[in-house]
């Protein structure tokens, strides 16, 4: 289904289903309440005047407000909840969408994009995120002004349209053309919010208008209607509180998704509220439809204020600047991690490059310095203070994780600069020093290098290793060891004796880090010092080339800096490797006025020099990989597609109508595997199930909730088979849903693409064995989910839904073909009939569920939006109990007591229905003992 069709369609079901107004064509007052929106929080005619630009007007906004978000819980928990934002400056806005003439007229000497357009006069339609961007930069060109978007490459499709920018970064101090954000949006639209005074499903006949033709006054037009809007803003948490100058998330979801706003031709006028930011589906920043459009802003934003997609507050932001997909190819793993220093706040910043790359910002009540990953990847360490100082530093753990969980203190009050290694014996310590000063002069063997295990969350008892603070690493075996700043020096010793020398002729050097692959080679950075300066063969600034010395302090290697950079905080990467990847180095960058601005990729190899993340002041990276290799033990599973079990880089299963059903498979396949050694109910079914057993709520078995919205009996036939039977070992009940209409599809309907299109579904049905599942479990553990890419209004942190009522019963199915001899149906009950033989040769009881729907449909021809007619529901219902399968009722013909607020719409139980529905299936279950 095309996304225009899919739009039509999933709001005809939210205009039969949940609209209040008590006729479906025509307006009531209610479709024109603006909200919780108060004159306060809204611009008045006052606050407008003519525009310096044509088609454009002023906003006067500076020292007013505006309110972003709701606190309606049957909203969508990415609108949730209402957050107060304020203006600290002025801009303009266009009167209306831009135009099909003015867009191709630009777009032709950008790109060569031409949208489709009956009439110039019509909103530019048809154009995506990046589409926008472009047009907004030339626009800045024609009139002078400097572009507010950066990019280093695009990605145009074969129609010519902007569907990927690589290291695309918003500059919002730039004073420019540029797509308006949400709060600016918001404020402007809420002077007269009137949906039902808009183009929309009522009117418009299912087709976009002329701009300002509904409404033609010398303001803004078409705010609410007509085209749905791109904004400026990706997708973010909201927060209970005031915002200065808000610019939405500076990483977006998972997804990347963009923020919508007011509705559009295909909108019922109830369905267009202020505080909507997306569609039926997300907006990505390659997604474009027919009633999808964009209108300028022009102006700067000065110290603007982004959340990150976990929450926390940026003011300068923390860009990363490569891809999963290129991490892969660079490090030759999907399993990178990064951490680093943000001087600006003083915390720890983490980019996991996972498939689904992720940045956090940690926020710590103490200083972050040195920050370095565990071998395993799940801890990073860190200290107080920094190389060079002598001030008091105390050492810290945490997970490695986006909250940075479970700090733990090193109880020294003399700790810095940590370093992590596994003994020969198999226990993982932190090597740190008593002080991380300057290192020339007797007083630095008055100072000490020590080490501490860390386990199980704790530090043990801490160890004295020899005397100095060698804080630059330490060998395996004690034997050898080094320091920098502001001299090179290393310590050798066999066992019995040592000795300290000091390397690259006394020069001043710093940022010394110990190979972590056995070979003593050290990586440092030097002041242009004549050593270096002879092995270069020509002269060099500071910092201007990262070193290699050998073991015994010979140069052997040199990288330059890329123009313009200098090098700052060297470190080899860690994790688990293989032989080449011990000559990957990770760095910042330094411009030339100092500041620390892009952390990057070493490649000693090819003295390739990659950038990973760009943001104003970055220090002390830390990079980890782990990769298959000859010098680990070779994983049983291949990392890429092991308990993948949604491809989020699969952008024609994410655009389609079906993505959200593929992710919920993927979330249900993770919570399987972290439960199924552990579980005994395992249900299955449609989103009637998924929206009705709430697992917790069963508290005598160990319940796993496998709903999926919209799937049928292939795909619970093909995850109880291949999954539950063979490798739940304490399985006892299988409860299956049982809907007449969907036992009319047939495999290729929906299971199969949502099957294989899994990558970890492909790869279990070649190697999930009893020998790989140990390795899957983990793995699938790992990824994570754009909860915006789900279809329902789900509470949030759960597959809840809130209360509304039963709605209108409305059928959707052609009730006179679905015949009970069908061959399809036919099939679909062989298939329910060899379930239950193979289940019960497992000792395992399989039921059949009827979730309730809305009582209405007792007095129309159908079962259920979904058919068939009640007397073949009847036969299907029986021929399901003739099979000695066990039937949990609780739709009852129409005849339950389940209320209106027990309900979401006419197919779902809302909190309160689920809460009722799962206590009465313990219940049962209960009475099979």
């Amino acid at each position: 289904m095309k996304l225009m069709e899919l739009a039509a369609f999933l709001l005809f079901l939210g205009v039969m289903g949940v609209v209040s107004c008590t006729e479906p064509n025509h307006y009531s007052d209610v479709c024109s309440v603006p909200n919780d929106y108060s004159d306060i929080f809204g611009m008045t005619p006052a606050d407008v005047e003519s525009g310096i630009i044509e088609g454009m007007l002023h906003v006067k906004s500076t020292g007013k407000k505006t309110l972003v978000g709701t606190n309606d819980v049957s909203a969508k928990a990415l609108e949730r909840p209402q957050m107060k934002v304020e203006f600290t400056y002025d801009f303009d806005l266009g009167r209306h969408e831009v135009i099909c003439k003015d867009f191709n007229e630009i777009m032709k000497d950008v790109s060569g994009l031409k949208v489709d357009c009956p009439k110039d006069s019509l909103p530019a339609a048809n154009v995506t995120f990046y589409d926008a961007v472009l047009y907004a930069n030339a626009m800045s060109k024609k009139h002078g002004a400097d572009t507010v978007y950066e990019y280093s490459s695009r990605e145009l499709d074969a129609e010519k349209h902007c569907v990927k920018m690589k290291n695309f970064k918003f500059n919002p101090k730039v004073k420019g053309f540029r797509l308006p954000t949400e709060a600016e949006w918001v404020y402007v639209a809420s002077a007269k919010w009137s949906p039902m005074h808009s183009w929309n499903a009522y009117n418009s006949d299912n087709k976009v208008h002329k701009v300002c033709s509904l409404i033609d006054k010398a303001t803004f037009c078409d705010m609410a209607g007509n085209m749905l809007e791109l904004v400026n803003d990706w997708y973010g948490s909201f927060k209970d509180t005031t915002v200065a100058n808000f610019v939405g998330s500076m990483d977006g979801d998972a997804l990347g998704s963009c923020v919508v706003k007011g509705g559009s031709y295909y909108s019922a006028p109830t369905s267009m509220n202020l505080y909507n930011r997306g569609d039926t589906y997300p907006i990505l920043s390659s997604t474009r439809g027919d009633y999808i459009g964009f209108r300028l802003a022009y102006g700067s934003i000065p110290e603007a204020t982004w959340f990150l997609y976990s929450g926390n507050t940026v003011t300068v932001p923390v860009v990363p600047q490569i891809e999963s997909s290129e991490i892969k190819k660079l490090t030759n793993s999907y399993q990178a991690k990064l951490v680093f220093r943000n001087d600006e706040t003083g915390g720890l910043v983490y980019v996991n490059f996972s498939k689904n790359m992720g940045l956090y910002l940690i926020e710590d009540t103490v200083n972050v310095y040195h920050p370095e990953i565990s071998p395993d990847g799940r801890h990073v360490a860190f200290c107080t203070s920094i190389e060079g100082s002598e001030n008091e530093s105390v050492v810290y753990v945490r997970d490695l994780n986006e909250s940075g969980s479970n700090l733990v203190m090193l109880p020294d009050e003399h700790a810095a600069i940590p370093r992590w290694r596994v003994n020969p014996n198999g226990d993982t310590v932190i090597v740190y020093v008593s002080s991380a000063g300057n290192n020339k002069g007797e007083q630095f063997m008055q100072k000490s290098t020590w080490q501490v295990k860390f386990a199980n969350g704790k530090f043990g008892v801490p160890e004295k290793l020899f005397d100095g603070a060698y804080h630059g690493g330490v060998s395996k075996d004690n034997l050898f060891a080094v320091s920098s700043s502001p001299l090179l020096r290393a310590r050798f010793s066999d066992g019995l004796s040592s000795n300290d020398v000091i390397w690259y002729n006394g020069e001043q050097a710093c940022n010394a880090s110990l190979a972590k692959d056995g070979t003593n080679r050290t990586l440092f950075l030097d002041f242009g010092g004549s050593a270096g300066r002879e092995f270069v063969g020509s002269g060099y600034g500071v910092h201007e080339r990262l070193l290699v010395v050998d073991s015994t302090g010979q140069i052997i290697q040199t990288v330059v800096a890329p123009a313009g950079y200098t090098f700052d905080h060297t470190e080899w990467v860690g994790g688990l490797l293989k032989d080449s990847a011990s000559n990957l180095v990770v760095a910042t960058l330094t411009d030339a006025n100092g500041s620390h601005h892009k952390v990057a990729l070493v490649n000693l190899d090819n003295g390739n020099v990659v950038p990973l993340a760009e943001g104003e002041e970055l220090w002390h990276p830390s990079l980890w990989i782990w990769q298959d290799g000859p010098n680990v033990p070779k994983p049983v599973v291949d990392f890429d597609s092991a308990g993948l079990y949604f491809d989020s880089d699969n952008e024609e299963v994410i655009g389609s109508s079906t993505g959200f059903i593929s992710e919920e498979m993927g979330m249900r396949m993770q919570s399987f595997w972290k439960n199924h050694d552990k579980a005994s109910v395992f249900t299955f079914g449609s989103s009637m199930m998924l929206n009705a057993v709430i697992e917790d709520s069963i508290k005598s078995y160990k319940t796993v909730n496998m709903g999926v919205s919209l799937t049928d009996i292939h795909l619970h036939d093909y995850l109880i088979r291949h999954y539950v039977l063979p490798y739940a070992p304490h399985v006892k009940y299988i409860v299956v849903e049982l809907s007449p209409g969907f036992l009319y599809r047939h495999i290729s309907f929906l299971s199969a693409p949502v099957l294989f299109t899994s990558p970890g579904i492909v790869y279990d049905s070649k190697h999930l064995s009893p020998e790989t599942k140990n390795e899957i479990a983990e793995q699938s553990q790992y990824q994570q989910f754009p909860k915006v890419l789900l279809g329902q209004q789900y509470i949030e942190g759960t597959f809840l839904l809130p209360s509304l009522d039963w709605g209108y019963p409305n059928v959707l199915a052609d009730t006179t073909g679905m015949v009970f001899d069908d061959p399809s149906l036919q099939n679909n009950l062989n298939i329910l009939k060899a379930l239950k033989q193979t289940a019960d040769s497992c000792g395992v009881k399989l039921i059949a569920a009827i979730p309730p729907r809305n009582p209405g449909f007792k007095d129309t021809k159908a079962f259920d939006p979904y058919g068939p007619s009640w007397e073949v529901a009847h036969q299907i219902i029986d021929a399901v109990k003739d099979m000695g399968i066990v039937v949990f009722d609780e739709y009852k013909d129409g005849h339950h007591d389940y209320t209106d607020a027990m309900a979401f719409n006419s197919s779902h139980v809302s909190y309160l229905g689920a809460a009722q529905f799962s206590a009465r299936l313990e219940a049962l279950l209960k009475s099979l003992e």
